[in-house]
């Protein structure tokens, strides 16, 4: 059973007063927060374009811009659910973390710099430095009046309560899929090595039964794939994300949406998006 639907106005008028967590910032002020504690990782953006107010609210569709963060399990069709969003409301920009982090290594970016260095001592990228990344492409996005559609990041309530600080995310998908259904579909992957061929026995099975279609060499299935590597994951990902739902749901600004197949669960993922896009609308118009 979903939660019950909560309008945008309703939490900045009635809740938003008393927690300054709750209080959407506008574009600008996200624009000039950022800029002043990174300006100097921003060598593409001019102190121009960040201290001035006409560059960030010439028009009214910046000051409709939306924060939406996507949590889903591996293997849950957050990527499916993603593609979606982004093909029936254009007007949210794709913010993958994991794209973001691969393109600032491989061009050698300051950011990709200072992040290579924890990767190679096989550390995990801190905090900070992932912020910015995002903050790099939310300043881009919110200037030309999108809205954000975060992938990837914050996975946890400790990341989520520093990103607050910079950006404030309002609307959050959290897609919860039976863990039974995702070992099913991960354990059913199979490759051939040598290729990178990939096959999937619920929905694109090899021509014989663990033979490669193309050179009849045996296919083999990752460690990672098997299910009780799976379940491991699955249940590492829960224990870090629970108290980041409790975190938005605090804030009034989640809505779960259970099911195991994601041409099921769309349609109401696109009607609750769209009822929460058209209150910001009708606001925003009586403003």
């Amino acid at each position: 059973m979903m939660q019950a639907f909560v309008s945008p106005a309703f939490r900045r008028t009635v809740v938003g007063k008393s927690s300054s967590l709750l209080q959407r910032r506008s574009p600008t002020a996200v624009v000039r927060s950022f800029a002043s504690i990174y300006h100097a990782d921003m060598e593409d953006l001019s102190h121009e374009e960040t201290s001035s107010p006409s560059s960030t609210s010439s028009s009214s569709s910046s000051s409709c811009a939306h924060s939406l963060l996507i949590l889903g399990k591996p293997g849950g069709g957050k990527g499916t659910i993603s593609g979606k969003i982004l093909s029936d409301f254009p007007q949210f920009r794709h913010v993958s973390t994991g794209d973001q982090l691969r393109q600032h290594v491989r061009n050698e970016t300051k950011l990709g710099l200072e992040a290579k260095k924890y990767m190679d001592e096989g550390c995990l990228v801190p905090d900070n430095v992932m912020i910015k990344m995002v903050m790099k492409d939310a300043v881009e996005a919110i200037k030309n009046g999108q809205s954000l559609l975060l992938d990837g990041f914050p996975r946890t309530m400790e990341q989520a309560v520093a990103l607050d600080e910079q950006l404030d995310v309002d609307m959050v998908i959290n897609l919860c899929i039976p863990n039974e259904t995702i070992i099913e579909r991960i354990s059913d992957r199979w490759i051939h090595p040598a290729s990178g061929r990939v096959y999937n026995y619920s929905y694109k099975p090899p021509k014989v039964t663990g033979m490669d279609d193309e050179t009849g060499e045996p296919l083999v299935q990752r460690d990672d794939d098997k299910p009780e590597s799976v379940l491991k994951r699955l249940n590492k990902y829960e224990e870090a994300t629970r108290p980041l739902v409790q975190y938005y749901e605090e804030k009034g600004v989640i809505q779960t949406f259970r099911g195991t197949q994601s041409d099921v669960i769309y349609p109401e993922v696109q009607e609750w998006l769209g009822e929460q896009l058209a209150e910001d609308d009708v606001e925003a118009n009586t403003i």
